[in-house]
C-alpha cells in the first residue's frame, strides 16, 4: 500500500508539471502569436552594408518604397565597411523582434566565413529572410576598348598573360569569380579589388583598369548609355535587358554566377515574425510595378527565393567555394 501511494503520488506530481509545461508553452505561443499580430509597431531598420546607388542600396531602397508597413516606413541606413559585416553585425546584435534588417549577400557572407573573417556561428545564427533577386555577374570593357568581343579578348589576354586588369569590389567573392574566369577562359589577368561597385566602373571608365567584372544591375546604366560593351553574361539565359549580349555558356563556357541578393533578420527573432516579414516581402514582388521598376529602371533579374529556400541557399554557399578559395590563393 505505501509502494502504492508513493507512485500515485509521483504520478500526480508529473501531470502537475506536465501541466505546468504545456501551459507555459501555450503562454509562450500565445506570445508570439500576440506579437505577430500587432507587428509592427515602430519603424523597421534596414541596414545596408554597401555603398549608395549600388546594386545592394538599390534593391533596399526598392523594397523601403514598395512594402506595406501599415502606418510605418522601412528606414534604410548605409553603413559600409567590412565587406557587408559592419551593417549586418549592426542587424545581427539588435533586438530579435523583427525591426531590424539587413541587405545580405549569402554568397559573399559565406566566402567571409571560409576566409576566417567571419565566424560560422555568426552566419549559422543569422536569419535568412528572402530573396527577390538573382542578380548575374558580367564582364565588361569601354566602348572604344580595342576588344569588343570575347574571342578578341581572349586573343590578347593570352598573348599577353598578367597584363590587362579586371576591376572587382573587394577581396572575397568576386575574387573568387573573376579566378574562376580567368581559369575557364585559359587567360591570366591581375584582379584589382575596390571598396564598392561606383569606384570599380570609374576605374574602367577613367582608364584605371581594362575589365570590369560587376552584376547586371550595375552594367545596366553604362550599357544602355553604350559607355561600355558587356563581352558576355555569367547566366543561364539571355539576360532580358541586355538581349545582344551572349552568356558564356552561349559562347562555350560553363560560367554561371552572381548573387542573390536579399534580406535577413536578427537571430532568434520569433517565427511568426520571420514569417510575417517574408510574406511582406513576397508581397512587394508579386506587384506588377515593382516588377517594371526593377526590370527597366534597376535591370534586375527577379527570382523568388522565400525563406526555407534560402536558408537552405546559404549553408549551400559554404559546400561550394572551398575549390574557388584554394585556386584564387595563386591569384
Amino acid at each position: 500500500m505505501k509502494t502504492k501511494r508513493i507512485f500515485a503520488l509521483l504520478l500526480a506530481l508529473m501531470m502537475v508539471l506536465s501541466l505546468a509545461a504545456c501551459a507555459k508553452q501555450s503562454a509562450s505561443d500565445d506570445g508570439a502569436a500576440s506579437a505577430a499580430a500587432d507587428f509592427p509597431k515602430e519603424d523597421i531598420n534596414m541596414y545596408i552594408g554597401y555603398g549608395a546607388g549600388g546594386g545592394s542600396d538599390l534593391l533596399a531602397r526598392a523594397l523601403a518604397k514598395y512594402i506595406d508597413l501599415g502606418d510605418h516606413v522601412m528606414v534604410c541606413t548605409n553603413l559600409t565597411g567590412g565587406s557587408g559585416t559592419i551593417a549586418m553585425m549592426e542587424c545581427w546584435n539588435a533586438e530579435p523582434d523583427g525591426y531590424s534588417m539587413n541587405l545580405c549577400l549569402p554568397e559573399s557572407f559565406a566566402v567571409q566565413v571560409l576566409n576566417g573573417s567571419m565566424e560560422k556561428d555568426v552566419f549559422d545564427k543569422l536569419i535568412f529572410l528572402a530573396s527577390p533577386v538573382y542578380d548575374v555577374n558580367t564582364l565588361s570593357v569601354r566602348s572604344d576598348a580595342q576588344w569588343q568581343t570575347l574571342d578578341e579578348l581572349i586573343s590578347y589576354a593570352q598573348e599577353n598573360p598578367g597584363k590587362l586588369t579586371i576591376a572587382g569590389v573587394g577581396s572575397g567573392v568576386n575574387k573568387l569569380w573573376a579566378v574562376e574566369i580567368m581559369q575557364k577562359l585559359g587567360i591570366e589577368l591581375k584582379y584589382v579589388p575596390y571598396d564598392d561597385s561606383n569606384s570599380t566602373r570609374a576605374a574602367l571608365l577613367g582608364g584605371q583598369g581594362d575589365l570590369l567584372l560587376c552584376q547586371a544591375c550595375e552594367s545596366k546604366p553604362y550599357y544602355d548609355s553604350k559607355d561600355i560593351t558587356v563581352l558576355a553574361a555569367c547566366a543561364d539565359e539571355t539576360v532580358s535587358f541586355m538581349s545582344d549580349v551572349k552568356t558564356f555558356k552561349e559562347l562555350g563556357y560553363e560560367i554561371v554566377s552572381g548573387i542573390h541578393r536579399g534580406f535577413a533578420v536578427t537571430p532568434d527573432t520569433p517565427e511568426e515574425i520571420v514569417r510575417d516579414l517574408e510574406a511582406r516581402v513576397k508581397a512587394v514582388y508579386d506587384n506588377p510595378e515593382f516588377q517594371t521598376y526593377m526590370h527597366e529602371q534597376l535591370g534586375f533579374n527577379t527570382v523568388w527565393t522565400g525563406h526555407d529556400d534560402y536558408e537552405a541557399l546559404a549553408a549551400k554557399c559554404l559546400e561550394d567555394f572551398p575549390a574557388l578559395i584554394e585556386a584564387a590563393s595563386n591569384y
